[in-house]
């Protein structure tokens, strides 16, 4: 089950093409293929500042983006082409200052892409919910508090304090926002808001929002400040049932907060969140808007693909087909899938693989057996190759996920015990 609460903008990219035949950068850029973008760059390091400005949001590197950003605005004197760009230009730290908590800065670019564009109809409904996390202090980390803390996992739950209270949520990483149920809110005294908009998950599905912030979450001593949760009904999956202190998830901006986060097989985790110098040549993660892409390998192939630490079972989409054609036909079987989202299932008629190899974290994993969806039905689902969930990740002795230098990391194999084999007297 893959919970992606995909709340925010569909991406809308210029094109910088001055009158020639559209550029690779350009198509690199409209296909949010930003490793190949990021490739690209270095070859051609006079390109427009706009492209060096979107690697740098999507690397992480929000400083440089911004004045990247500042330097396309200034420049550009065009009127149609100046909407345009500074459209996208806002669209794309909207979602970089709600990665990092930065509620009013991300409010303040909402409403500077709806002055480039009133009509538009994604800004419009994602506002009131920024308007309502305007109001309160920015996420953060306190200055004089903990870096680093290891701690032990609750059944692959993080234990945490949540207003000095316990709680015991996993980890999502195709979370856009943390979440926790309407008991949960109350039990930890989180002031529960409306907002006049609503979300929706990774299969289409939508459901209302209602929004609190927990004044302090800490795992293990290394705290985060105004914490924003969605606030789900009781009965909502995957909490339905759930007893108290177990009603919640973490999302994409704590775990981003957190600076990196480790978990082995034995149930150990680890956060670390001492500064280290980026290297965006070397990383194979990138965020796209609100959602967190791992580059992977298929045959001789790098694929971007979404990364959720939510989803039980790892799905292919349309654009592995393209990849894996004589695959598909030699041992593709039609087969019913069903795929499990924040606000309910869907089930997919898909074609269905023994197995499928991938190179991820340096590592080897084993997707068995493997469905390809046919359906693109979410806008990710046209420029991404599929959804990489816990069934890859489970098969190594750890993971490692670093927010400061983009990268993934997986441990080496779990390697299985053979029973002894019994003899016959």
């Amino acid at each position: 089950m893959g919970l992606n609460l995909a709340i925010l903008l569909l991406c809308y990219l210029p094109t910088f093409q001055g009158g020639r035949e559209q550029t690779d950068v350009s198509k690199q850029s409209e296909a949010h293929q930003m490793f190949l973008l990021r490739d690209e760059l270095r070859r051609h390091p006079d390109s427009p500042d706009f492209y060096s400005g979107q690697v740098a949001c999507a690397f992480n590197e929000t400083a440089a983006c911004e004045e990247k950003f500042k330097k396309v605005i200034a420049a550009d004197s065009n009127p149609f082409t100046a909407k345009q760009v500074a459209k996208q230009v806002h669209d794309i730290l909207t979602n970089a200052f709600l990665r990092e908590g930065r509620y009013a800065r991300a409010f303040g670019e909402i409403d500077a892409l709806l002055a480039a564009d009133p009509n538009d109809q994604d800004a419009k409904d994602t506002r009131p919910l920024l308007e309502v996390l305007s109001h309160f202090p920015d996420q953060a980390v306190p200055e004089n508090g903990t870096s680093k803390a290891t701690a032990q996992l609750d059944d692959l739950n993080l234990p945490l304090l949540i207003n000095g209270k316990k709680a015991s949520y996993f980890f999502d990483t195709g979370a856009n926002l943390s979440v926790l149920t309407e008991s949960e809110a109350l039990r930890l005294g989180m002031e529960i808001n409306e907002v006049k908009s609503t979300a929706s998950d990774i299969n289409g599905n939508k459901f209302s929002i209602r929004l609190a912030v927990a004044r302090s979450l800490s795992l293990g001593g290394v705290e985060v400040d105004n914490v924003a949760f969605l606030v789900a009904a009781n009965d909502q999956e995957p909490f339905a049932g759930a007893e108290p202190g177990k009603g919640g998830l973490i999302g994409l901006p704590v775990l981003r907060a957190f600076g990196s986060i480790k978990w082995t097989r034995g149930g150990k985790v680890e956060v670390d969140r001492t500064p280290r110098p980026a290297n965006i040549t070397a990383a194979n993660l990138f965020f796209d808007d609100l959602l967190l892409i791992a580059e992977a390998s298929f045959q001789r192939n790098k694929l971007p693909f979404t990364f959720d630490t939510g989803a039980t079972t790892t799905d292919l989409w349309p654009k592995f087909a393209d990849v894996a054609g004589d695959l598909a036909r030699k041992f593709g079987t039609r087969k019913t899938h069903t795929v499990t989202g924040f606000g309910g299932s869907e089930k997919y008629e898909v074609t269905s693989l023994p197995q499928v190899i991938l190179g991820l974290g340096g590592r080897s994993v084993i997707l068995r057996p493997a469905h390809i969806l046919p359906t693109q039905q979410r806008e990710q689902r046209k420029w991404f190759y599929g959804n990489l969930g816990e069934d890859l990740l489970g098969q190594t002795q750890y993971v490692s996920i670093d927010f400061r230098t983009m990268t993934l990391e997986l441990g080496p194999p779990i390697r299985h015990r053979r029973r002894p084999s019994s003899s016959k007297r």
